[in-house]
């Protein structure tokens, strides 16, 4: 595979290179199997839900379709009026992906269930192109129950420390209790309250949570939990 063009990315686990014309190269610093979540993208794109074409697939490296535009959580900052817009654009993506049948071979998550989940699904992985919203990295995706990964989702939102600048991480953490609250009406609280223990104990297993991260998801379902 030739070498990648600049880094345009960087994430906790992969960082995304320009690679020629109208791609990008993911590429994973460990051993990660590429192979099945290529195999997921390609099964949702078939679908057609929005998620960049792969091209490619080999050992930690994925080529994909490069989507222009920003994501929606750097899209927060510039334009807060359209936050409630944005947590409609985020629940329909959810239940759109929960529409999809899953493959057999798809991979038990949360202990199970009958959807497929992305189990990242937060704004930083949704790209607002001139084309709609497109949903990025697919490494943690599977099979489980649709409320226990709106739960997931919950405690990313509410506990996670953004990937911006101080300035911009305040206005981040007043803008994001307000988005939450547009976000969750759109389904049952009740029903994901039941399924946040599930949810953090697969949170809790990533070994990319920052320390802060853990004791605030800790903090979190402990209060929030029925």
């Amino acid at each position: 595979m030739p070498e990648p063009g600049l880094l345009i990315a960087k994430g906790r686990a992969a960082d995304v290179y320009a690679y020629g014309d109208g791609l990008v190269l993911r590429r994973y610093r460990t051993d990660h199997d590429c192979l099945y979540e290529a195999a997921v993208m390609q099964h949702i794109h078939a679908h057609g839900y929005p998620v960049p074409e792969v091209m490619e697939v080999s050992g930690r490296d994925i080529v994909m379709e490069r989507i222009d535009g920003s994501t929606m959580l750097a899209d927060f900052t510039k334009h807060p009026w359209l936050l409630g817009r944005h947590a409609r654009t985020l629940a329909d993506l959810i239940k759109r992906l929960h529409a999809i049948d899953p493959p057999p071979w798809l991979r038990q998550k949360l202990g199970g269930g009958d959807a497929i989940v992305h189990l990242d699904i937060h704004p930083d992985n949704v790209m607002l192109s001139s084309h709609g919203p497109v949903v990025i990295d697919w490494s943690n995706a599977g099979r489980g129950v649709p409320e226990a990964e709106v739960a997931d989702l919950w405690l990313i939102m509410a506990n996670a420390t953004p990937p911006v600048g101080r300035l911009d991480r305040i206005l981040l953490q007043v803008g994001r209790r307000l988005f939450l609250r547009a976000f969750l009406k759109h389904f049952d609280r009740d029903a994901i309250r039941r399924h946040l223990e599930v949810a953090a104990e697969h949170r809790l297993r990533d070994r990319n949570l920052l320390d802060q991260e853990r004791e605030r998801t800790r903090r979190f379902v402990a209060r929030w939990k029925l």
